[in-house]
C-alpha cells in the first residue's frame, strides 16, 4: 500500500479543468466557491471554469434544481455539497488515475 506522502507527490501532468456550475443568490453556491477557493490554493494543478447558469437558458434548464455543481471534463464530481477534504481526494484520485493510465476519459 502506497505511502501516505504519495497523494501529495506532485505528478507531471496537464492542470485539472474544474467547471463550477453556481448561480447569483445561492448560499451553497457561496460555500463551495469558498472550497475551491481554499483547495485552489494548496492545488496548483486545478483550474476553475465559473459558469453563471442563468446566463445560458440550456445550463439553467439542466443545473437549476442541482446547484452548485463541479464537474472534471464533464464528469460529475460534486452537487450540492462540497467538502475540503472529499474535494481534494477525489482531484487526487483522477490526477493518480490520469498519471499511471494515461487516460482522460476515466
Amino acid at each position: 500500500m502506497p505511502h501516505a506522502d504519495f497523494w501529495m507527490m506532485p505528478l507531471k501532468a496537464k492542470p485539472m479543468r474544474l467547471q463550477f456550475y453556481t448561480k447569483p443568490d445561492c448560499p451553497l453556491c457561496d460555500e463551495a466557491k469558498a472550497v475551491l477557493q481554499n483547495i485552489g490554493a494548496k492545488a496548483s494543478f486545478i483550474t476553475v471554469e465559473e459558469i453563471d447558469i442563468t446566463k445560458d437558458l440550456r445550463l439553467f434548464t439542466k443545473y437549476k434544481y442541482r446547484i452548485p455543481v463541479l464537474e472534471l471534463d464533464g464528469q460529475p464530481l460534486f452537487t450540492h455539497h462540497v467538502t475540503d477534504w472529499k474535494l481534494m481526494w477525489q482531484l487526487r484520485w483522477h490526477r493518480a488515475r490520469r498519471h499511471f493510465i494515461g487516460r482522460r476519459d476515466l
